[in-house]
């Protein structure tokens, strides 16, 4: 019998241990497996397998596997890698190049005839994270796409095709064994575009830049790459069957129009239905809809698709609001921590790395430059759209971004015998080599907290010009903080030579999966407010943007954007602030509510005030800008502009604003002059400006700290001048100096001063005369208002007065 040569494929698949045979055949891509079973015998011959040994197999692995998993994730955890990495490591380490190698592992732990189990509950896992994945994806926000993102996408997958082309060309080339298939390309560069939607949103919102254009580009982009991915995913599967083909893309496209124009309908009426009857959610109506996950994976399993198809469609048709978010609190911990793992476990029975030959190697080289492909056309798209060189490769890199949806696309390559299985171990490696890159090039590169903005000079109110645009970060928790704060922006004096533009952030504490942090909402966003709101309380969020789409239409700032920011109370200052340096704002104004009163009115618990001041704080010590801090007690109950309406000229007049302003020293003190002297601007202000300044007595107490008083006098005495000389023609403007020794003076003196004021407008206290401020320190209740601020708002004769506190930025 003449002995045949093994090729080179042969040789490195054909490998004995642990009582089993591995032979591969690299033309046909097939695998046979022999080995041995144990075998006990029972007195019927219909038992001859105990199925408690399959149990107790599937919970070791299962307890082996997660142990892993967890085990990478806690050393990579100061790496800066993304979680898919330590989950696709964790692959590599339970499979045969790992603990397999050694025989008792494969032997007693991971048997051949013992991998059914962990396969089946991979393939439930896999369904259930898809169905989280579609949760997650709002189909409505199709319609908000720009044409940058569509040009992203299509010449991103454009070129990905075309670098898998090349790539696979070259294995064949290479490696004349292995059998040329036409769609083996198509795998290839559809894994290489690939962007991980979920995975990409946790890297975005860990590194706090999901808000800017670059987390927005990059998500948006995601969004609608692995939609388009979906559809390959789809054909692909209904095509495979021979034989069947016509009737499964027939069932498959009546299953996925019968969940969107029928059962997502019948949803949307019924969810609202249980709202309006004052009946929350409870688990059965959670329990309801993951039984139809089982449902609607059976079915697209049965029309010829995987089951995770049907997980995937069926979450995309339920509509958002509070029993998504319910579900996802519920859903993320197990499938995760639980049902997933069992999915890499199976990945990691194939990770053979001895199917790679020696010459093969270097391919993953070529790869990794194929992949390249799509960050070369990201950047090239941001670049021709205006983004800057570090902006545009930041895109690039995110773009790159990969996840279980690019295993996927492996995994079926490889079912469907377009690929060897060489190729996708190989690709596989690459996936490894970019996740080590995806997160911890942007930090390095773009991260708020590594690099200011270049251009992001204009940080204070006092720097901005006569003639140039002022930009406001506007911070919203609640419905009730609109109108005081809009009607402080309507008597801002917006000019044609000095615009205002509202930036409007909606603060909603996350409570969930921190996927979708931030929201933009565009002139259309009222379409489909209440499905793009991840925090269950639709009408809040579209009161919220309907006022301040109002105000924008009345036209008394140049511009409104509006964005719902969610993010935990604990981190959501660093949102804020990188809202507003990416938006290259000059002032940042949140509203502060010191008593409890005020909160009951706005239907908030005591410690969600607890939670919200101390954000207050942490925007007061790290906010990349001005700060001003408003203490509504009537702004909001003026007939200002915002809310003027000129039918009813004749009948109710707007009113005009009576603004006094406090100036006792220091850089607060120069911030909020600034900005009552723009206000004073409109012909709807009458402007008070009362300077106090130290008296002998004061002088003599300042000794220790005169070299320091002496700067800030100069400083004082020279912007006060100033300001004094573009007065000179103003009636509207009233200026007074009084002498004082202490802030019991101060305050007596207010008290006698005090007319009718609307408003008052204070430096929150940084560099103020000492003397001033030891006067000060027996009315402090609420230190983030400062001394003079904080003893004004517990005063009778200020207690109906708004109050405006300005904290001058902190270089």
């Amino acid at each position: 019998m003449e002995q045949r040569k093994a090729s080179p494929w042969e040789e490195t698949a054909l490998f004995a241990g642990s009582g089993r045979i591995v032979l591969y055949d690299p033309k046909t891509s097939s695998i046979d497996v022999c080995g041995y079973t144990k075998v006990r015998q029972f007195e019927s011959e219909w038992k001859n397998t105990n199925p408690l040994m399959d149990a107790s197999t599937y919970l070791t692995q299962l307890a082996l596997t997660i142990f892993v998993v967890h085990l990478c994730l806690f050393i990579l955890k100061f790496a800066r890698v993304p979680r898919f990495l330590a989950e696709l490591l964790s692959a590599f380490i339970l499979g045969v190049n790992g603990i397999q190698k050694e025989d008792w592992f494969a032997r007693y732990l991971v048997p051949n005839n013992d991998t059914q189990p962990v396969e089946m509950m991979a393939s439930i896992g896999l369904t259930f994270y898809m169905f989280v994945v579609g949760l997650e994806m709002n189909l409505a926000n199709l319609r908000s796409i720009e044409k940058k993102v569509m040009w992203n996408v299509g010449l991103g997958i454009v070129g990905s095709l075309v670098g898998g082309r090349a790539l696979y060309l070259l294995i064949l080339k290479k490696n004349k064994q292995i059998q040329p298939e036409p769609l083996g390309f198509l795998f290839i560069g559809v894994a290489l575009s690939a962007t991980s939607f979920p995975d990409l949103a946790r890297i975005l919102a860990d590194l706090k830049i999901l808000h800017t254009d670059v987390g927005r580009m990059a998500l948006s982009s995601a969004f609608l790459n692995d939609l388009i991915i979906w559809v390959f995913i789809v054909a692909t599967t209904i095509s495979t069957h021979k034989g069947y083909g016509k009737i499964s893309i027939i069932s498959s496209i009546i299953f996925v129009l019968a969940c969107w124009y029928v059962v997502r309908p019948i949803l949307s009426w019924k969810i609202p239905n249980i709202k309006s009857s004052a009946i929350t959610y409870t688990d059965s109506h959670v329990f309801s809809i993951l039984t139809g996950v089982f449902l609607f994976g059976f079915i697209a399993d049965a029309c010829g698709m995987h089951s995770m198809v049907g997980g995937f469609v069926f979450g995309l048709s339920i509509p958002k609001g509070e029993l998504v978010n319910r579900m996802s609190q519920k859903l993320e911990p197990f499938v995760t921590g639980i049902l997933l793992p069992p999915f890499f476990f199976t990945v990691g029975l194939r990770m053979n790395t001895r199917l790679i030959p020696l010459d093969m190697w270097y391919f993953m080289l070529f790869a990794v430059l194929a992949s390249s492909i799509k960050l070369l056309v990201t950047f090239i798209v941001t670049m021709f759209y205006g983004m800057s060189i570090r902006e545009g490769f930041t895109t690039g890199v995110l773009m790159n971004t990969k996840g279980i949806l690019g295993i996927i696309v492996l995994s079926l390559g490889l079912e469907t015998k377009a690929l060897h299985l060489g190729m996708v171990v190989l690709m596989t490696m690459v996936y490894v080599a970019m996740g080590f890159i995806v997160k911890l090039i942007p930090y390095l590169i773009y991260s708020p907290k590594n690099h200011m903005k270049e251009a992001y000079f204009q940080r204070t109110i006092e720097s901005v010009g006569e003639c140039d645009e002022f930009r406001v970060l506007v911070c919203i928790h609640a419905t009730h903080n609109i109108a005081g704060l809009t009607n402080v922006l309507a008597y801002s004096n917006s000019t044609s030579e000095s615009p205002i533009s509202v930036l409007a952030a909606h603060l909603v504490e996350l409570v969930g999966r921190a996927t979708a942090m931030l929201i933009v909402h565009g002139r259309q966003a009222s379409m489909s407010r209440a499905e793009s709101n991840p925090t269950g309380k639709p009408v809040d969020v579209d009161q919220v943007i309907t006022a301040l789409e109002e105000f924008e239409y009345k036209g008394l700032v140049q511009s409104v954007q509006t964005w719902t920011l969610v993010s935990p109370y604990d981190t959501m200052h660093e949102d804020v602030n990188n809202l507003a340096e990416d938006k290259f704002a000059n002032l940042i104004l949140i509203p502060f509510n010191k008593s409890s009163s005020t909160l009951e009115e706005a239907n908030m618990p005591r410690s969600k005030g607890t939670s919200i001041r101390k954000l207050t704080q942490n925007i007061l010590k790290t906010a990349p800008c001005s700060v001003g801090m408003l203490l509504d007690r009537g702004m909001g109950l003026l007939r200002s502009r915002a809310t003027y309406d000129g039918e009813d000229n004749e009948r109710t007049p707007r009113q005009g604003l009576q603004v006094a302003m406090f100036f006792c020293g220091g850089p607060d003190s120069r911030e909020a002059l600034a900005y009552a002297y723009r206000m004073a601007g409109s012909s709807d202000v009458q402007l008070t400006v009362v300077r106090f300044v130290p008296g002998d007595e004061a002088k003599d107490m300042m000794i220790e700290e005169f070299t320091e008083f002496h700067e800030e006098e100069r400083i004082d005495d020279h912007f006060v001048k100033e300001f004094k000389h573009r007065i000179q023609l103003d009636s509207s403007i009233v200026y007074i100096e009084k002498t004082v020794n202490s802030g019991h003076e101060i305050i007596g003196e207010i008290g006698d001063l005090f007319d009718e004021f609307q408003l008052c407008i204070v430096g929150r206290g940084e560099k103020v005369i000492a003397p001033f401020e030891r006067g000060f320190t027996e009315w402090v209740e609420a230190e983030e208002l400062g001394g003079l601020a904080d003893a004004l708002s517990t005063s009778r004769f200020a207690e109906s007065a708004s109050i405006l506190v300005i904290q001058k930025y902190k270089e």
